[in-house]
């Protein structure tokens, strides 16, 4: 990929939680980017360190080392009207509808105070373009006088989606935007933001534990284990033939994933993970995966692989990829 096209890189980026002695790596060295333009799909079991990423590259959470840049520039060394700037191109939906929205405020107001907070003086500019993001989400703007208790869960996340949109940001980081939502409005909101990613040339990072659903709204998927990335693929690539065994297990677990793969006797059995993830304080000699692998073999217990390129716009982290890409 060319670099000057990327819009997000993040190098070699560790947050830990907890005392020295004994820290809690909640991302463990991951480097990712980016493109303009690009869906990225970020994946992985609960506690894995996605949000955690995408909250770092938000600058909502301070790294213990590494890089971010955004357009070129140290997202850690941004202050005063840089950062805000920053704040206005960089937005977040949250994972809760519920949650996210101020049940004292008025929908419109939650939507006219983030213009308020980035210059936009005007009361009537404010309004208009209010109105102007509740129609872009589908929503009537006869509603924003109403307080977000009125509204349904796949409503309150349409105007989440509308409050970050509001100062027309280049990315929106995704944090599990459809997972306390109905199947079937889930697929609502999904359709939104592709619909809303073509219409206004937004880049996404999206953070989901099912590779379902970031199968529909990705370009491109990482998958993320323990902190660490374990595989990045195209979409299209990933889902017909996974090149880490952790991927394998988790397409496995995906009901409709086989309608689109190469039926071979035994390919595509389900996979089940014997225990359960360890925990992010511990550190486990070898591959992070290798007590949970059904591949393991026993140079997985004593070496680190890294993360390489085993085909054209594939990494893996896997001593054997070659053998699981068979």
């Amino acid at each position: 990929m060319n670099r000057a096209n990327n819009l997000v890189e993040a190098i070699d980026v560790r947050v830990y939680y907890g005392t020295k002695r004994r820290p809690l790596r909640a991302v463990d060295g991951v480097s990712l980017t980016i493109a303009r333009g690009e869906s990225v799909g970020l994946v992985g079991e609960s506690g894995c360190g996605k949000s955690t990423l995408g909250r770092a590259i938000l600058r909502l959470e301070p790294l213990n080392s590494g890089t971010i840049l955004y357009e070129g520039t140290d997202v850690a060394k941004l202050a005063g009207a840089g950062l805000k700037d920053f704040r206005r191109k960089a937005q977040m939906i949250f994972q809760d509808p519920f949650g996210s929205l101020n049940p004292r405020m008025s929908v419109g107001h939650a939507l006219e105070e983030v213009l308020l907070v980035h210059g936009e003086r005007s009361a009537e500019t404010r309004q208009a373009r209010a109105a102007e993001l509740f129609r872009a989400v589908g929503l009537d703007p006869a509603y924003l006088r109403r307080y977000p208790h009125e509204f349904s869960g796949g409503q309150r996340q349409r105007i989440g989606i509308a409050r970050a949109l509001a100062v027309k940001p280049s990315l929106l980081v995704a944090d599990e935007p459809v997972s306390a939502l109905d199947v079937s409005v889930q697929v609502q909101i999904l359709n939104l933001m592709k619909d809303l990613k073509q219409a206004m040339s937004l880049s996404y990072l999206f953070i989901a534990h099912d590779l379902a659903v970031v199968r529909y709204v990705s370009d491109r998927i990482v998958v993320m284990y323990l902190g660490k990335v374990v595989e990045s693929a195209p979409s299209s690539a990933l889902y017909v033939r996974a090149a880490h065994p952790y991927t394998e297990a988790l397409l496995s677990a995906v009901p409709d994933v086989g309608r689109g793969l190469k039926a071979r006797k035994g390919k595509h059995k389900r996979i089940v993970l014997s225990g359960d993830i360890p925990s992010a304080t511990q550190v486990i000699p070898g591959c992070p995966f290798h007590p949970r692998c059904h591949r393991a073999k026993a140079k997985c217990s004593t070496e680190l692989p890294a993360l390489r390129d085993v085909a054209a716009g594939r990494k893996s982290a896997c001593h054997f990829a070659e053998e699981v890409l068979l």
